[in-house]
């Protein structure tokens, strides 16, 4: 029989046993479980987003900002890596930009665009700290801010 004295630290070993089981399932190899889904971002960042431009076939958008002539996207998804830039280069080009080249190393890849005769972003897509996610970090030049190709210089 367990004298009196001994009940609570007799609780606090089956809680902490019971504790230390459910982290050694999480950390024993499973890092996806371990891992939150991402959060989205709030709608007032992605209405900063241009209409056309749409991210809901890749992943989760995170963050969205919009600062001096640039739209910076930062979104997480489980696509596998080769499937991620072809959907993101399908995305840019559905929002006006032209695909301008790919760079996939296989564990980071890069995808370029255009806007006109001008450079205007670039997606880096890097494996994610959890396990199955990669990060994708979103740069475009606001076409607002890109003169027109056909733009003809003044004289002053």
């Amino acid at each position: 029989m367990v004298e009196r004295g001994h009940l609570p630290s007799m609780a606090a070993m089956v809680v902490l046993s019971v504790v230390l089981a459910g982290c050694a399932g999480a950390s024993g190899g499973d890092a996806a479980a371990a891992c939150v889904a991402p959060h989205p971002a709030p709608p007032a960042e992605t209405a900063l987003m241009p209409a056309a431009l749409s991210l809901d076939r890749i992943g989760t958008v995170t963050h969205v900002v919009r600062t001096d002539g640039h739209l910076t996207v930062q979104a997480v998804t489980t696509k596998p890596l080769d499937e991620v830039t072809v959907l993101i280069q399908d995305a840019v080009t559905a929002a006006g930009y032209r695909p301008a080249g790919m760079d996939n190393e296989g564990f980071e890849a890069e995808v370029f665009f255009t806007s006109g005769s001008f450079a205007a972003g670039q997606a880096l897509v890097r494996r994610a700290a959890c396990e199955g996610q990669w990060d994708i970090d979103l740069v475009l030049v606001d076409p607002d801010a890109v003169p027109s190709s056909t733009a003809v210089p003044t004289a002053t």
